[in-house]
This record gives structure tokens, sequence and C-alpha cells, in this order.
């Protein structure tokens, strides 16, 4: 059995590596934006982005064959096009490059009318996914849903960026917290030794509080953590959750567990962002409504299995 010692020690080293992960290699790649004007200016209006080092346009032009190597370098590529019946040659073309890319890609396509051929057809470009398209109707560019599909294309730069741009940085914070949510609910779900995975749960929590302040911009200091260990700490009160709900659905543990760590998870992850959003430790009345709302989801769920 563990000694509390060999506990504190183990504690102290994930609290380390969280800090060492997050603080000494935040990627910080930039967001490349290239193709037609007029679609980039409104993603720049819209995520403020305008003095954003992070966010930059790389071609107002017609792509070349040899761009796609620099194209590769970004956290995301972001291609503005307009579309009418079918798919002109020159838009295909610069396709093709961004296709050629190995980075994330988003391509903003507006469209006279949709349903529309030209969809279709860039889709089928080599190197270009359907969901790597975001088709839009003429004068009705999406504004949230470019955010969201964004943010979840950023990868490791996405803390870096939302740390320039404000308007992004929600969306950015929300794919945070429900990726960190889900990476626990499948941990939990895969341990079945009751505490074993407390080490596994508090890593990837802690690693979530650190992405979150590098999203406002907070770098994060030894004396600091302890700060964060209160916040960290809203999240345990899920584990009495977890014992009670075992009462009445006690055959299956294993979808509570999962289910408190993913509510759990999500829970500190909102009490994080309140943190540093406000520079105040979260309401301890809003966490714990919050954490109710979550509790009587999870019951629900596991009443109609």
């Amino acid at each position: 059995m563990p000694s509390a010692k060999s506990g504190a020690f183990g504690s102290a080293k994930l609290l380390y590596g969280a800090v060492r992960d997050i603080g000494g290699a935040a990627e910080q790649r930039p967001m490349l934006l290239c193709g037609r004007k007029e679609p980039l200016d409104e993603l720049i209006e819209a995520m403020g982005a305008g003095h954003a080092p992070g966010v930059q346009l790389f071609a107002v032009r017609r792509l070349q064959a040899a761009d796609a190597v620099r194209l590769s370098r970004a956290s995301v590529v972001v291609y503005g096009g307009e579309v009418v019946s079918g798919l002109d040659e020159q838009t295909r073309g610069d396709l093709e490059v961004v296709g050629r890319a190995s980075a994330p890609k988003l391509a903003m396509l507006e469209a006279l009318d949709l349903p529309s051929t030209a969809i279709s057809e860039a889709g089928r470009v080599r190197g270009m996914r359907p969901a790597d398209l975001m088709p839009y109707r003429q004068g009705r560019f999406p504004v949230e849903r470019a955010m969201r599909r964004l943010s979840r294309r950023v990868g490791g730069s996405g803390p870096w960026l939302a740390s320039q741009m404000p308007a992004f940085r929600p969306y950015v914070v929300d794919e945070l917290i429900e990726e960190a949510a889900k990476r626990n609910a499948k941990a939990a779900l895969l341990i079945f030794i009751p505490g074993a995975d407390m080490p596994v749960l508090t890593s990837v929590q802690m690693k979530l509080v650190l992405s979150i302040a590098a999203c406002y911009g907070q770098k994060i200091s030894a004396d600091r953590a302890f700060e964060l260990l209160s916040v960290l700490g809203a999240g345990f009160g899920f584990r009495a959750i977890a014992r009670e709900m075992l009462d009445f659905v006690p055959f299956a543990g294993w979808a509570v567990q999962s289910g408190v760590a993913y509510s759990g998870t999500k829970a500190l992850g909102k009490a994080a962002d309140e943190y540093f959003d406000h520079g105040a430790i979260a309401d301890g009345s809003r966490v714990r409504a919050f954490a109710e709302g979550l509790r009587y989801e999870v019951e629900a769920m596991l009443r109609r299995r």
C-alpha cells in the first residue's frame, strides 16, 4: 500500500510535470490565412486578430506549389474562396496546394447558393476532406461556426492564440475543457481499481488548468501552483457523488466512475476559466450549482441504461 509520503511525492511530481509541459513546451505556430481577401477580413474582424502576431496573412493571391512547405508550419491553414456553379480552375489549384500542406486546414467557401456542386468537387480535391470545408451562403459569414471549427484545429497553439484574441478565447477554452473531460472519462472507464485513477485524473486536470491560464496570457510559477490547487479541488467533490449514485446503480460502477470523471473535470474547467477571467477564485455557490446540474445529467443518463 502506498505511504502518505510516496503519495505526496507522486502529487508533487505530477504538478512539476504539468507545469513543465505547459510552461516549457507550449506551441507557438501561427494561423496562416490565404485566398480571397473578403472572407479573410471577416474572420480577422470577428476574432479581433488585426494586431495578433499569431495570425498572419500568408497570401492574398493565387497559391503556388512551393507554398505548401510554408503552409505546413502553421497551426492551421485558413483558406478563403468563392465558388459559383462549379469549381473554377484557379480555386481548384489553390485547394490542391492547401491539400498538400500537412497542417490542419479549413477552407471557407462562399457560395451563391447551397447545396452546390462546387462544394462537392472541392471535397474531392486530393488532400482535402469534406470536413475541411466550411461552405456558407453569400453575405452570411458564419462567425460562430468558423470560431468553433478553428478551435478544434489549432492544437497545442490554441492557448497561445487565445491569449492574443479575447473573442477567440472562449472557443479554445471550451475545446480544452471538453477534450480533458473526455480523456478523464475514458481513463476512469479503463481503470477498475478504486482510487488508482486519481493520479491520472489529477494530471489531466492540472494540465487543463494550466492550459486555461495560458489562454489568458498567465505565466504560471511554482508559487502560483499552490493557488491553482485550490481551484483543482473543486473537481474532487464528485467522488462523494459517485458513492451516492452507486446506491441505486451498483451494477454499473464503471459507468458511474466514468461519468463522474467527465463531470468533475468539466466543472473544474469552468471554475478555472472563471478564476482567470475575473482574477479571483470562482464563487463556490456557482461551482456547486454547476456541479449539481451535471450530477442530475449523469444520474439521468445512468437511469436510462
